[in-house]
């Protein structure tokens, strides 16, 4: 079995049963431990976490145990949003190669790997067209690709004619929709993802694509999922479109840009998770490029400015705060931008280790998938990670 060291970006072949001199661990429910433990594992599952007596020799019965003595065990990452299908360096072109799915294919087996070995076990996927998501979600369970757990939404629910045809087929109505509801859910799904909303303007402050769905619309697919035990996720920025997932009942809104106090608080109340993927707009600035003008560069620095700001009430109001990047879109780049989000979150005024559980804990119940985010016994050693700090 694998378990990721993103310490030296690398994945370790372990046994199935074995034992380790660690540096500490971390974890949300046991906080952190910085002194030298003995962890033990049978059946590629954590069977003890001890201290180390202060006689212990590290040398002793070395066949036996591995050194990891420079590294802390952590439950592995969790990226909450993310795009295989695109590559993060050009829209466009990228789509453009979807006509060659093989190179597709051999992109994302790479970004796979990549995601393992900076100790990202599970990403949640937003859905593409083809389906490559999907089909990688079923390599990876199948152990032909090796990678962290995909959730799919293999592909979203948009309008016809509107935002998101590049993530799914689109239904123009309602009637559409019940007509091909049950084949839609057949084909394959791990949550539902719903756009409600366009995209932000990057030169227009405010400025958000129309909002494609009813409360009315919307709640009916909400439904729908919710029968069948599936979980809502919904594409939303601006007051409108935000309002309208609030409403009909979805599980968590990505992006969320220009959200309002009201809003946090409904969310909280109604246990509404937000994943704001800040990347997207911070990565444009921190690593700046010539592709945008000086005003759209201005409204940008606005934008974030107020994400941030909404970001730490969001925390302060005990709203949930999952940790996605929306990896694939412009200058958000697989795995690595994992590390540009939670510095934004840090950024906005959360503790570094708050946003480790939300990177943890708080996106493995965004995912549905409550073996994650977690070192307890028991916990399989390949949702695990080994880091060289953890503060």
């Amino acid at each position: 079995m694998k378990i990721s060291c993103s310490a030296e970006r690398k994945i370790l072949e372990i046994p199935d049963e074995g034992e380790a001199v660690i540096a500490g661990y971390w974890c949300p429910k046991l906080g952190l431990c910085s002194q030298s433990m003995l962890l033990t594992w049978k059946g590629g599952k954590v069977n003890s976490l001890q201290s180390l007596s202060p006689l212990y020799h590290s040398d002793s019965n070395p066949t036996k145990k591995l050194l990891w003595d420079s590294y802390f065990l952590l439950p592995g990452w969790i990226d909450a949003h993310v795009h295989l299908a695109l590559d993060s360096l050009d829209f466009h072109r990228c789509l453009e190669n979807w006509e060659e799915p093989s190179l597709i294919e051999e992109n994302i087996q790479g970004f796979l790997r990549g995601y393992l070995e900076r100790g990202i076990v599970a990403i949640r996927d937003g859905g593409d067209l083809p389906g490559f998501s999907w089909k990688a979600k079923n390599k990876v369970d199948e152990g032909i690709w090796a990678g962290p757990r995909v959730i799919s939404v293999h592909e979203a629910v948009s309008r016809a004619g509107m935002y998101g045809r590049f993530l799914g087929r689109g239904f123009k109505d309602r009637l559409e929709w019940r007509e091909k509801e049950q084949d839609f859910f057949e084909q394959g799904i791990d949550q539902l993802k719903v756009v409600v909303t366009g995209l932000i303007k990057f030169d227009n402050f405010q400025g958000v694509g129309p909002t494609q769905w009813t409360v009315e619309e919307l709640a009916e697919f909400v439904e729908a999922a919710h029968g069948r035990g599936i979980l809502v996720m919904a594409h939303a920025s601006g007051e409108t479109g935000i309002s309208v997932a609030i409403e009909a009942g979805v599980d968590s809104i990505e992006h969320g840009y220009y959200m309002t106090t009201e809003q946090l608080e409904r969310m909280r109340e109604k246990e509404i998770a937000w994943v704001p993927t800040v990347a997207p707009i911070g990565n444009i600035l921190k690593y700046p490029t010539d592709r945008y003008s000086s005003h759209e560069i201005e409204t940008l620095k606005r934008i974030l400015e107020g994400q941030l700001a909404k970001i730490y009430e969001a925390y302060h109001l005990n709203v949930r705060l999952g940790v996605g990047t929306d990896a694939g879109a412009y200058r958000v780049p697989h795995a690595e931008s994992l590390f540009d989000e939670m510095d934004w979150m840090v950024q906005a005024g959360i503790p570094k280790l708050e946003v480790f559980r939300m990177a943890t804990q708080e996106n493995a119940r965004i995912l549905g998938s409550y073996d994650l985010g977690r070192l307890d016994l028991g916990t399989s050693m390949n949702l695990l990670q080994l880091m060289k700090h953890v503060v």
